[in-house]
């Protein structure tokens, strides 16, 4: 079978005369993939071929080529072996160690493993990869393709060198970390590595990538410690001044909730006791002693579990006082816009009365006349509208009085929280979105509302969704509908959408109705009941006279 148009396979057996038994099993664009055997020592290898003048398709440039060679020189447990990387003939090649084991992209048929399993399993890869950090060099490419898992549980592998150092984020899927999607990040650095081995570890915990999990904290889903959570949640923060700043720190976390996986500490927890000990008779000279030692240990013992169970109690209860804080939070923003509305209104410049005509001293009354109709009595003057993107309109999504409801508000990974996600900010700095993240809740179909106000019904034109776009802890949705309301909750206009085209940190969906609504709600709703939303902005644009026309009286009542 030929290699590429121009050489066949004698003729690439010859370009590689350390190896036998090359087999063809596949090809991306124009780099061919071999799986052969060493001769040397009969280990199994995988054989990766590029034509020379395309190598830079990939990456494989030669300063590629001088940092693989480096990378050629290391060897660890947590590491799949690279023996050698070059060219050959018209190739640039890499030729790795061939893991027989199934890779993490093959999760599902991989029974479940503990959660230490997993802790050990994470950390072995980054023990590992520690050894390339230390000399400046990191891999920036990891995703489940590269990660190969016994079924056993035993040692990860991960193939140390990033095979396409050129490919996009996109290409990586959820594994890209925000600051690569985003473009913040130029080059390769330990947070993006990092980040990749935390979202592994969420992974392997829960067999769900978190946008599945609905954000869900791991302990929310398994049983597994506070530890867990912590150094999951800090592994993958999305803003990298909180996140971990180099493997030394994230591999002293992961020791650290090993030690206690599932929330208490085999080592500080003494077996109970059946009964109480009885000293033989027939002790040596000094084990008499180890009763001293041990009546305050077994004590010591027990202070521990007590307080490891109020630590436990005092975690739920701090998660509990969190959401109750955001919600506090969100009603006081809209307590704050109502009260700034009224103070608007208040010192809005008064208008006298209508009063009865003035009759002058020298002048016979006339008889009384009905008082002309009054002037157009001035509306409170409401706050002015809050900048809009759209010329000559005004977003209703950013008013004072808008309310904004969701289906659910769930514990949320890290910088996460439920987050009101209509303040118009549609910066593609990850750091500067916020979000609106709901749960999912069986058999219910996610969903997130704005309400514009019973008296004040908007005119709708225009509706823009921002949903996140690339970003394991954001999500993507699918698909999802777009529905306005009137006051009786029937539906004026609806519309169905999938994927939206990306924009940096966000996708654009972008709605222009076909003849504009008058509308009390906006709702947004996903379509599948296993699917949570994740939003970064909703805008509702209209023209600018609806907030400043009055209605007619006719229309107001």
């Amino acid at each position: 079978m030929p290699a590429d148009d121009s050489l066949s396979m004698d003729q690439i057996s010859a370009l590689f005369p350390q190896l036998e038994n090359i087999q063809l099993v596949g090809a991306k664009g124009p780099q061919q993939i071999f799986t052969a055997t060493l001769k040397s020592n009969f280990a199994p290898v995988m054989l990766r071929v590029v034509p020379t003048e395309e190598a830079g398709v990939f990456g494989w440039d030669p300063e590629f080529i001088v940092r693989s060679l480096t990378i050629v020189e290391q060897a660890h447990q947590g590491l799949l072996r690279v023996y050698e990387v070059g060219q050959a003939g018209p190739f640039t090649f890499i030729i790795s160690e061939h893991s027989p084991y199934p890779r993490l992209a093959d999760l599902e048929t991989l029974p479940q493993i503990s959660p230490q399993a997993a802790l050990n399993l994470v950390r072995n890869m980054a023990e590992g990869l520690l050894t390339l950090h230390r000399k400046n060099i990191f891999h920036g490419g990891i995703t489940p393709k590269l990660i190969s898992l016994r079924a056993d549980g035993g040692d990860a592998l991960l193939l140390p060198i990033n095979i396409y150092p050129a490919q996009p984020p996109v290409d990586m899927g959820d594994f890209a970390s925000p600051e690569w999607v985003t473009g913040a990040e130029a080059a390769f650095t330990p947070g993006m590595d990092i980040y990749a081995l935390g979202l592994t570890l969420y992974i392997l915990l829960t067999r769900k990538t978190p946008m599945e999990a609905g954000f869900a904290m791991p302990s929310t889903l398994i049983k597994c410690s506070d530890a867990v959570d912590a150094v999951v949640s800090r592994a993958i923060n999305p803003d990298t001044r909180e996140r971990y700043r180099n493997l030394g720190d994230f591999i002293t976390d992961l020791d650290k909730a090993i030690a206690s996986p599932t929330g208490r500490n085999a080592a500080a927890i003494p077996p109970r006791p059946s009964s109480t000990p009885v000293p033989a008779m027939n002790m040596q000279k000094g084990q008499t002693y180890v009763y001293y030692y041990l009546i305050p240990a077994l004590i010591v013992g027990i202070v521990l579990t007590y307080t490891c169970i109020l630590y436990k109690k005092d975690v739920v209860r701090m998660r509990n006082d969190y959401n109750e804080q955001v919600q506090k939070e969100n009603n006081a923003k809209a307590d704050a816009a109502r009260k700034a509305n009224r103070e608007a209104r208040r010192h809005a410049p008064a208008t006298p009365a209508p009063s009865a005509p003035a009759v002058a001293e020298n002048t016979t009354p006339a008889p009384v006349v009905p008082a002309p109709a009054p002037l157009p009595h001035p509306e409170p003057v409401p706050a002015a509208p809050k900048p809009s993107a759209e010329p000559g309109k005004v977003n209703w999504s950013l008013q004072p009085g808008v309310k904004v409801r969701q289906s659910s508000n769930r514990n949320m990974l890290g910088a996460y929280g439920p987050e009101k996600a209509v303040d118009g900010n549609t910066s593609s700095e990850l750091s500067d979105v916020s979000i609106s993240a709901t749960g999912v809740a069986e058999g219910k179909t996610a969903w997130f509302g704005i309400d514009f106000g019973k008296e004040t019904n908007r005119t709708i034109e225009k509706v823009v969704i921002y949903t996140p776009a690339n970003l394991t802890l954001l999500g993507t949705m699918e698909e999802f509908k777009v529905i306005l309301y009137d006051n009786d909750k029937n539906v004026l206009a609806e519309k169905t959408f999938n994927t939206t085209p990306s924009e940096k940190s966000t996708n654009v969906t972008t709605w222009k109705l076909e003849a504009p609504v008058k509308a009390r709600a906006l709702r947004v709703e996903s379509t599948d009941p296993a699917h949570p939303l994740a939003l970064t902005e909703v805008e509702a644009y209209g023209p600018e006279e609806a907030a400043e026309t009055p209605a007619p009286a006719p229309a107001e009542e």
